[in-house]
This record gives C-alpha cells, structure tokens and sequence, in this order.
C-alpha cells in the first residue's frame, strides 16, 4: 500500500505539501497541485476517513507563529497569547519563524496540520502575497505587528512612525542634534516605519541626515556592540542615538561602557519597546513602550472569534506606543 512519504517522492515535493493538498489547508501552487494529485491517482492513494478527519479537528487550539523567543519582545508577545488562552481554557501551540520566509511557511503549516484554526502570527519575512494567500485559507488567522490592507480587520499593529519620532523629538527637545539611527539590517516594515518617523522628526527640526547617521546591524545585544564599534569608527560627534530596540541598545551600552564613554554625558541613548531589563541598565534606560502583550491579548481573542465564526465588534487595531524617560539622555544646555 503506497504511502504519503511515496505520493511525495513521486511529486517531486514534501510530505507537509502533499497534506496540504489533501486536507486543502494552506495554498498550493496550482502546477505543484496538479503533480501532486497525478501521483495520488497513479498510486490509487486515498488518506484513511479518520485520519483525514483527524487531521482537520480543530478542538480547542490556538496556535502563535512568533519570531525569536530567545528575545525577550517575543516572551512578552507570547505570554500575552498565553494568558487569553488560559482564560478561554484552549490549549496553546507555539513556532517560531526566526525572521525567515520559509521557516514562517513552514511553521504555520505545521500548526494548520496540528488542526489549529485559530492562529495568531507574528510574520515579519513572508511576501504580502504569501502571507494573504494564508489568509484566505484561514479565517481565523490574525497577524500581529504587520499591517495589510486587504486583511486591516485581521490585523493587530502599531503606529511605528509615530512611535520612533516620539523617540526622536525627545532627544531634540533635550538639544540634541547629531543623532544617529541604529537600525536592524532586514527589510522589514518595522525597520523602514521607525526610519520613517526618526527623519522625519529630524526633517522637522530642519536638520538633514546624512546616510552615514543611520547604522544597520542585526536587532540583538551583538547587533547592538557592532552598531557601537561603528558609531565610534565614523568620527562623527554624534550626542545621542535613537535604537530599534532595547536588546541593541543594551548591547551598546555595554561596549561604550568597556571603552570608558560616559554615558549619557557623552552619548545619550534611547531604546523601543520597553523590555524588563531597560530600567536595570546603567543608566536605566529611556524607552518608547511597546504595548506587545495587549497587542497579543486583542489578537489572540480575535483569531478565537473569527475561527469560532462569531460577530465581531468593529474596533480600531491600531496600537500607540509611549515614552518612558528614564536616566540615559543628557539635557544639552
């Protein structure tokens, strides 16, 4: 009796993609459905009734596709899924995409096969294409931190432009003027919101950037010792710096601190997110707040409706971030 393992082999394709084409669960390339579906009839293969059922039960599960959970963001997001889950009393099932395209695809066709309907996703490498492809596959797929027009009821985001010139205008306000940008190095819709607001608050204040103001590097604490070698290296007397997170900017601050910059006389420095560990840095650190957890707690109870096919509340999706000063920026006189 052929396999699924053997329809695959015969396709040309993986067994995740010939589940998909029986169980219709996620979009498959009408070409790769057509081979797939020729190996089937050559194979006389049809999925055992049960097992077919099996696969599609949903019961009572709520799947989340974050990005790195070794990043303490993602804790916060995931606990806020997990604390609507505890309420709802459904069972909780967690991937992680790691920031890449394929590992997002194939982690949330792993949680469509476990049989979850409900699926709140934090999707920061897939096309738009791709991720409302899976939209249209999956009614109660809710993604977070990303915006899309077409899904804008199925979406849970923050308003980062605004967010970073808060950020930005507050050092402005403290006299700053040459502010560097430290940035992450993927393109994603974070990274080119929050450069958004950064020039436009400078633009604002009638100062013009020069490209070498903004430093990319991976969004991590090593990321964040690079941005600091870098911003040194360029020679420029940069005052202050605006951060993608607090991971990086815990990262510079430990390598300024190494090379006995005095901070924040010498460098002011603003972090995004407002992770538990920013008011532990020395100094404790000024951050933008990013509501993640009732972020996740709203998208968790809408993917809940929306796969439970209930009537949903019209509500605004879009999220503020506020300020939180601390002791890391220095007032210019």
């Amino acid at each position: 009796m052929a396999t699924m393992k053997d329809v695959a082999h015969l396709a040309g394709v993986s067994v995740a993609t010939v589940s998909r084409v029986i169980n219709n669960t996620a979009y498959v390339e009408p070409g790769t459905r057509e081979r797939v579906e020729k190996a089937m009839r050559e194979f006389n293969y049809h999925r055992n009734s049960a097992a077919l059922a099996l696969a599609k039960r949903c019961g009572n599960m709520l799947g989340l596709l974050t990005g790195n959970l070794a990043d303490p963001f993602f804790s916060l997001l995931a606990r806020g899924v997990e604390t609507i889950a505890r309420q709802k009393e459904v069972k909780l099932m967690v991937c992680s995409g790691g920031h890449q395209a394929e590992l997002e695809k194939s982690a949330l066709d792993f949680l469509i096969n476990q049989g979850c309907e409900a699926i709140v996703a934090h999707i920061s490498r897939m096309s738009d294409i791709d991720v409302l492809r899976y939209a249209a596959h999956i009614p109660g797929l809710v993604v977070i931190n990303r915006y899309f027009p077409a899904i804008a009821n199925r979406c849970i985001w923050l308003d980062n432009v605004s967010a970073s010139q808060v950020a930005t205008n507050y050092l402005l306000q403290n006299g700053h003027r040459k502010i560097a940008c430290v940035t992450a190095d993927l393109p994603i819709d974070d990274r080119r919101l929050r450069l958004e607001g950064y020039q436009a608050a400078m633009a604002n204040a009638g100062i013009t950037v020069p490209g070498d103001w903004v430093i990319s590097v991976p969004f991590n604490e090593k990321g964040g010792e690079l941005a600091a070698e870098k911003l040194l290296e360029s020679r420029i007397d940069f005052t202050a710096a605006v951060t993608f997170n607090d991971v990086m900017a815990a990262g510079m601050m430990r390598s300024l601190h190494q090379r006995k910059i005095k901070l924040p006389e010498q460098l002011s420095i603003v972090g995004f997110d407002d992770i538990v560990p920013a008011r532990y840095l020395y100094p404790p650190l000024t951050t933008v707040h990013n509501p993640i957890e009732k972020m996740a707690q709203r998208a968790a109870n809408l993917a809940l409706q929306l796969s439970a096919k209930k009537e949903i509340t019209p509500q605004m999706n879009m999220f503020s971030a506020e300020l939180v000063i601390r002791d890391s920026v220095f007032l210019i006189e």
